[in-house]
């Protein structure tokens, strides 16, 4: 089973629009991955940064969750998520999307689903 790229937006900037400063810049991103045969999908997020903003992020940082792009551009952030996909392969759904979570925030990441 492979995963696949449904949608990608960012609460920060409209898609297809460029930050400010490209090359300075850390932009939240918003994407909406599920199997490559169903319709349904899962919200990952993570947080786009260049070298230069970087940089100013607090010491000592966790960086679990950020994508590192040398410039900010749409077709670099979806390129990157399509590469990541590939190397997530799985037998299932659940074992495809915990690989994810692994560099990606996941909206089910430690929900553990109880029987009533």
């Amino acid at each position: 089973m492979y995963a696949r790229l449904k949608s990608i937006m960012s609460p920060d900037l409209d898609y297809g629009l460029s930050p400010g400063d490209p090359e300075n810049c850390h932009v939240l991103i918003e994407a909406e991955i599920g199997p490559s045969e169903s319709d349904g999908a899962d919200i990952f997020t993570f947080e786009v940064v260049t070298p230069a903003a970087i940089k100013s992020l607090p010491a000592p940082s966790w960086l679990k969750g950020y994508l590192l792009l040398s410039v900010f551009s749409w077709v670099g952030v979806e390129e990157a998520v399509n590469k990541l996909l590939m190397q997530c392969a799985g037998s299932d759904w659940n074992e495809i999307s915990n690989k994810l979570s692994q560099s990606l925030g996941w909206e089910f990441e430690g929900y553990e689903h109880h029987a009533s």
